[in-house]
């Protein structure tokens, strides 16, 4: 299926509405999330369901999803690191950072190893790289494991259970009250809520296990990618604690505007200017495609002002059905004529007045203009 993936995951048709979405996630996230569910893969599923409920749950990122695919949408492709390793994959990803804890009162640090923090990029592209797609190295700065201990903190990369939890990396807070015992459960102050300490701290990385670092990442830019769509590279954001998971890189993408062509969802336009003899009588007029290609377009006699002539298939090129390139049609009255072109002028206008009454084609031309301005 090609869009039925994120579907499946929250276990609703692709015709689902709002509220079948809202209540299938509700459901789904409760059951699995890692403070209830203690079964193997639970964490894994609960990010995957967020995932499908952040995309499907927006119309217009629900909209994208089914436009372009499953596999185009989340796999847009495998990222090259410059040094390092370890890493993830690269994917298409256009949800938001919202808090996948609302309904659990999140945001408490849990017990244990913690992954690392996600990281948002923001670059800026062309629209013919938008359009085609290309590969561009940025320059990111994250922090990784500490080569000297491994990302373990410790000189002897060996860790010991701490003494202040016993390991549990929560200590218990009791506050009386007339009411009662109430228990406050909070992360270790002394291992913040790993439940192990170095045995001999690391002289590089003071015990944080991390060091900060600049490295050069190439992303591939999807061709179809639009405004405000955001690339999600597994893995490369800030590094976890010592035996958790990375972050990921967020990478939102910017398309700056084009002096010769504007986007409107799959479909790109330009425009050409002729004059009234060639929109009276019909030309052909060479168009360059955003690729560098020509095209040699026949304008037809008679053609009205703002006339949009398509060429079929020259304009977003993703998956599926290409869009088309919308060519606008500009007649431009000259400023100013020959003796000889004027006298030709007068003829003209002589003969339509003769065969209209007054009208005539001139007259029609910035009638036309009138209507379109308005």
């Amino acid at each position: 299926m090609g869009a039925g993936d994120y579907y499946e995951t929250l276990g609703i048709s692709q015709n689902a509405d709002e509220a079948e979405i809202k209540k299938a996630y509700r459901n789904l996230a409760r059951k699995f999330h890692p403070d209830v569910c203690k079964e193997p893969g639970a964490e894994e599923k609960f990010k995957k369901i967020n995932e499908a409920y952040s995309v499907l749950s927006d119309d217009q990122k629900r909209r994208q999803y089914d436009n372009m695919g499953h596999e185009t949408f989340t796999n847009a492709s495998k990222g090259s690191y410059s040094g390092g390793g370890g890493f993830g994959g690269f994917s298409a990803d256009f949800s938001g950072f919202g808090d996948i804890f609302d309904f659990f009162g999140g945001g408490q640090r849990r017990s244990g190893p913690q992954p690392g923090a996600d990281l948002l990029m923001r670059i800026q592209i062309r629209l013919d790289d938008a359009v085609l797609g290309m590969d561009r190295e940025i320059e990111v700065m994250h922090t990784e494991p500490c080569p000297a201990c491994s990302g373990s903190g410790s000189e002897t990369k060996r860790l010991n259970t701490c003494p202040r939890c016993g390991g549990t990396g929560q200590m218990r807070q009791a506050t009386h009250s007339p009411f009662g015992q109430f228990i406050r459960m909070t992360p270790c102050t002394q291992c913040e809520g790993r439940g192990k300490i170095p045995e001999k701290v690391c002289k590089d990385c003071r015990g944080s296990g991390h060091t900060r670092v600049k490295r050069k990442v190439t992303v591939h830019i999807p061709a179809g990618i639009d405004n405000g769509m955001r690339l999600r590279m597994e893995g490369y954001g800030e590094a976890g604690d010592y035996g958790a998971q990375n972050g990921d890189l967020f990478i939102e993408v910017y398309v700056l505007p084009h002096d010769r062509f504007m986007r409107a969802g799959d479909n790109l336009e330009t425009s050409i200017e002729i004059s009234p003899a060639q929109a009276v009588l019909g030309t052909t007029v060479g168009i360059e495609t955003i690729d560098k290609r020509h095209i040699d377009l026949k304008v037809p006699a008679g053609v009205q002002f703002n006339t949009a002539l398509k060429i079929a298939g020259e304009g977003v090129k993703r998956r599926g059905k290409p869009g088309d390139l919308l060519v606008r049609v500009k007649i431009v009255t000259p400023k100013s004529v020959s003796p000889e072109q004027k006298e030709l002028y007068q003829k003209i206008a002589e003969l339509e007045n003769k065969s209209s009454g007054g009208g005539g084609f001139f007259s029609s031309l910035m009638g036309q203009k009138k209507k379109n301005k308005k």
